[in-house]
């Protein structure tokens, strides 16, 4: 329960929530306590003011206090008034009157009103300017100001009913607090929840996701939210694991249907020479059906074994600096023979470019592009194959003016087991996997592979490679033989084409 999101989210709300409001009516209520306890203070400030005034109009130094008794000194002058004025000690609205003190520098009180019960200058004097303190049945707030000669003069008044009120604003300040704070959680958790009901909905989606099943897809409503694109990309990451699971499942139905059609012929070759006595020349016939379906086997074999390497593989077997002109040179050497007997003509125009990579996969990349060009040409046609440094990229471009692809069919070339043409590939023993691994080839060493056709016009098959950084001659890896390489093309160079 506590590991949920919700939960956590809405633990942290809380406690902002209640650290906030506790924090701004604590503010509230001390700041309506400072102004009401100032406003008593500019009070019995002002009424100590008064005072003053009064006694400053008599000379305090000029009697010998221990000669002359306090009375003598009052009456000593008419116009000294020792009182507060009427509107002070009003006591309107049951307020109480405030209370005064004057007391001369030898500590001999001089005059004083309404003191509370037990009073003790000694006591008062003991606290701080203007403080609190408690006496009988009351909560006084006295102020202390220095009069002339040294007198002291104390003005004060019980402020236990403005206590009170203050005691009340606080209770309605903690009731205000505990609605709001009662409204933010509930809102909290309210707001959590349906935050997190589409985090529930992605969850119980993926979790019913599943290879018997892949229907499942998150309701995306808002497409511009945060949780929205994220909805929108796992049902794309759905989109392209169901696409996978269909293209594996046609992918080995194609393989097995591939992989059954030359066990078929040996296994049917065998039999019939089995069934009676046969001349030689019917063996030799026999053992060259299952030659030729033997080979082929091989070829797909070997063709499923290189697309599960580059599957599973993120970076060539081997990086060396490859002349890739001396390689296309040594693959148009090696086509040229059964170009000639298809009636096609070879050309090149090659610079020195260099690649970082795998030697015997780009080779293979070059000689089955131009087996490709040469199997699907026409007689008197025409295969020109270009290597130039381009930028920071080699550019092998192949052009021919052969039959060409139609447009539909270019789309789906690259994927396994497609043939544009299946009679003509069945006749040169096309299995639909050449492209697929040439481009997978071409992606593992970080190029790019594009192909352009027109139907009955030619195809250009255009690659591009990263251009290796200058490196001495002996580093450089020469074209490697194709032949020893892969023996089945060089006994029969019409197998493995690209289509």
């Amino acid at each position: 329960m506590t590991q949920s999101i919700a939960w956590r989210l809405q633990m942290w709300h809380a406690a902002i929530l209640v650290s906030v409001v506790v924090g701004l009516c604590t503010a509230w209520f001390l700041q309506a306590r400072r102004a009401r306890l100032n406003e008593i203070d500019a009070e019995l400030t002002s009424a100590a003011r008064v005072l003053d005034g009064s006694l400053r109009g008599f000379d305090l130094r000029s009697f010998d206090t221990t000669e002359h008794p306090i009375s003598e000194l009052l009456a000593a002058d008419d116009h000294l008034r020792l009182s507060l004025p009427r509107e002070l000690t009003d006591q309107r609205d049951n307020r109480p009157a405030p209370y005064f003190g004057i007391w001369l520098e030898d500590g001999r009180q001089l005059k004083s009103e309404r003191l509370p019960e037990g009073f003790s200058l000694e006591s008062s004097l003991s606290q701080p300017e203007a403080p609190e303190r408690h006496g009988p049945n009351a909560i006084l707030r006295e102020v202390r100001i220095v009069g002339p000669a040294g007198s002291l003069i104390l003005v004060g008044r019980d402020i236990g009913r403005e206590i009170a009120e203050l005691n009340r604003l606080a209770l309605r300040i903690a009731a205000f607090a505990m609605l709001i704070l009662a409204a933010g959680l509930c809102g909290g958790w309210w707001l959590a929840r349906s935050v997190l009901r589409p985090i529930a909905a992605m969850s119980d989606a993926a979790s019913r996701f599943s290879a018997a099943d892949m229907s499942p897809r998150i309701n995306v409503v808002e497409t511009e939210s945060e949780l929205g694109q994220l909805a929108t990309i796992l049902n794309e990451a759905f989109d392209r694991v169901e696409q996978s699971f269909d293209q594996q499942r046609q992918f080995a139905a194609d393989a097995s249907h591939e992989l059954r059609t030359p066990l078929a012929v040996i296994q049917s070759q065998i039999e019939l020479a089995l069934k009676r006595e046969r001349t030689s020349e019917e063996y030799v016939k026999t053992l060259t059906t299952c030659s030729s379906a033997s080979e082929r086997l091989s070829d797909l074999v070997e063709s499923l074994l290189t697309l599960a390497r580059l599957d599973f593989s993120s970076q060539p077997t081997e990086r060396v600096s490859v002349r890739v002109d001396l390689v296309a040179a040594r693959c148009i050497d090696l086509m040229r023979p059964v170009a000639q007997q298809a009636e096609v003509n070879l050309r090149s125009e090659l610079e020195p470019a260099i690649v970082s990579g795998d030697p015997k996969q780009i080779e293979r990349v070059i000689f089955n592009l131009l087996k490709n060009s040469v199997a699907y040409n026409r007689p008197h046609g025409e295969v020109l194959l270009s290597v130039a440094v381009v930028g920071p990229s080699v550019e092998l471009i192949l052009r021919d003016n052969g039959i060409g692809i139609s447009e539909a069919d270019l789309a789906h070339v690259a994927e396994r087991f497609y043939r544009a043409d299946k009679a003509r590939s069945r006749v040169h023993g096309g299995s639909g996997l050449g492209l697929s691994i040439a481009q997978g080839i071409v992606e593992r060493h970080g190029g790019t592979m594009q192909i352009a056709s027109q139907l009955d016009q030619g195809t250009m098959v255009t690659v591009h490679l990263p251009l290796a950084s200058n490196r001495p001659r002996d580093s450089v890896k020469e074209p490697v033989d194709l032949i020893s390489d892969n023996s089945t093309t060089a006994r029969h160079t019409g197998t493995d084409p690209l289509r």
